[in-house]
């Protein structure tokens, strides 16, 4: 299989199976009542994080074929993009609730993707290795 298919099918699995268990741990735990309390939702946070990492993986696939030399600093400037556009996107709901809901789902979803992007962007530099 063409491994950038293969990083966008993990990407795809990673994301479905952490919605789904994040979705039943918040179920259990009672506590859907809060996102009425806030303009997000889990499944548009997951859809920021998979768009996100999605463009990032992109961007990788992109830098490893164009220039692969540079793809750790590219890597590490996409991770900072990403931050900054995490921050945007959350910042209307920081503070919001009073026990930090937002802030704790948002991370979440921030860390799987940031290990989906760190995984590829691994795979990126390991087949870059092979190729030498």
């Amino acid at each position: 299989m063409n491994s950038y298919l293969k990083s966008v099918l993990v990407l795809l699995i990673v994301f479905a199976a952490s919605f789904a268990a994040h979705y039943l741990v918040i179920s259990g735990m009672n506590t859907e009542g809060y996102w009425a309390q806030t303009s997000y939702s889990l499944v548009g946070m997951y859809t920021f994080g998979f768009c996100s990492s999605l463009l990032a993986a992109v961007l990788i696939f992109f830098a490893n074929w164009s220039m692969p030399e540079k793809l750790g600093v590219i890597f590490l400037g996409l991770v900072l993009l990403k931050a900054v556009a995490g921050y945007i996107y959350i910042k209307d709901g920081l503070k919001t609730v009073e026990n930090n809901f937002i802030e704790y789902n948002f991370l979440v979803v921030f860390f799987i993707a940031l290990f989906v992007d760190v995984y590829i962007a691994f795979s990126a530099l390991n087949q870059a290795d092979k190729k030498v």
